[in-house]
């Protein structure tokens, strides 16, 4: 059985990482202690809003982007 927490993608920030391999999204997360609350996650692959994600650890959130270029 895989074990995580249920997300949906309500928002893509944008690309991160050293060569924009990672999109920066925000999750609304969907069961747990942490339900309801929107975090900052970043993910690797193809994503657009609704999809739904499997986070292994919801108390975690990515740094916000740096946008000064």
């Amino acid at each position: 059985m895989i074990e995580g927490v249920p997300a949906q993608v309500v928002e893509v920030l944008g690309r991160t990482g050293m060569r924009g391999e990672a999109s920066s999204v925000k999750v609304r997360v969907l069961d747990g202690d942490d339900r309801g609350r929107i975090i900052r996650r970043n993910v690797l692959g193809p994503i657009e809003v609704g999809d739904m994600l499997l986070l292994m650890d919801s108390s975690r959130e990515a740094k916000a982007l740096d946008r000064k270029r």
